[in-house]
């Protein structure tokens, strides 16, 4: 077990949110996305993608409401009980998240829980959602590699049943590439409101912009433009910043009007400097792989997708 990396590391290699209140006003999140109530064109497997929200419209980054998200998840240090990254519901029994999140408890895996259903990580009495989940193991991709934040997705295998509800449910899956260039996505997190900040006791949610993958490659030297497997994301005021690696990037399916987990937080050079965009894993690229682990470390769990 590499304590150096836990009490040193995570919180270098960890990325999220960095919002900033009175930012521009372009991040309009309007009260039918993601409503249950509000079905798309075509449906989807299994009941998944939804969010509970209030009628409202809101503005640029900010607080999200409290379960207004219910795939959001928390990867949680036990010992010291730290929250270092974030992750995604997947399945009745897997949380999707960053390999460097979980590189560092690979001879130790139940050192970590998850916990769902979080909100304000001072509170207790905000959410009767809130619960914690023991780990029994997870899987790293097997070509992960720390250098450059390679193939940076793993899968937590938890020892329980997801017991789903309003407030805790999976996000949708993609079926196929998608090309998010020009796009919008959604990012959740705690981390750090700005680069050398505190983290956010809340959970924050922001939209950033999808770029061109050539954008990434002039910052960062192991961008594979061949063998697309990374979105690049940027906004010259907001960005992901150091707390929650493996976090979602969301987008908004119109067809289902549902919300698709189209990414993972993997890395970045400073929060919103203006110049540097953001390293996330596509997850749409992973999909056989994602499939294939599910199916045998848990046969009998599902993941939800649109309906072709």
């Amino acid at each position: 077990m590499r304590y150096w990396y836990i009490t040193a590391g995570l919180l270098v290699f960890a990325v999220i949110t960095n919002v900033r209140a009175n930012d521009d006003d372009d991040d309009e999140d309007s009260s039918e996305f993601g409503n249950k109530n509000i079905p798309g064109e075509k449906s989807t497997t299994c009941d998944c993608g939804w969010a509970n929200k209030e009628d409202q419209r809101i503005v640029g980054g900010k607080e999200t409401k409290v379960n207004e998200y219910p795939m959001m998840a928390g990867i949680v240090y036990k010992v010291r009980k730290i929250l270092f990254c974030g992750g995604t519901v997947i399945s009745q029994y897997h949380v999707l998240t960053a390999a460097h999140c979980t590189e560092p408890f690979e001879d130790e895996p139940d050192l970590m829980n998850v916990v769902l259903g979080e909100h304000d990580q001072d509170r207790v009495d905000e959410s009767d959602s809130t619960v914690y989940m023991e780990v029994k193991d997870f899987t790293a991709h097997p070509d992960y590699y720390l250098v450059g934040h390679r193939h940076d997705i793993s899968i937590i295998n938890l020892k329980e049943k997801i017991k789903f509800s309003n407030t805790i449910g999976p996000a949708c899956m993609p079926i196929e590439r998608h090309n998010f260039v020009g796009d919008k996505l959604k990012v959740l997190g705690w981390g750090k409101l700005s680069q050398n900040g505190p983290t956010s006791k809340v959970l924050m949610k922001v939209y950033l912009n999808v770029v061109k993958l050539e954008m990434c490659a002039k910052d960062y030297e192991y961008i594979d433009l061949i063998d697309n497997r990374q979105v690049c994301t940027y906004h010259p005021t907001k960005d992901s910043c150091q707390g929650d690696s493996g976090g979602p990037l969301l987008w908004l399916d119109p067809e289902i009007n549902r919300y698709i987990l189209a990414a993972a937080t993997s890395y970045g050079h400073a929060c919103a400097d203006g110049h540097a965009p953001a390293v996330n894993t596509d997850i749409s690229y992973y999909m056989p792989w994602i499939r294939q682990v599910i199916a045998e470390t848990r046969p009998d769990a599902a993941i939800c997708t649109k309906k072709n």
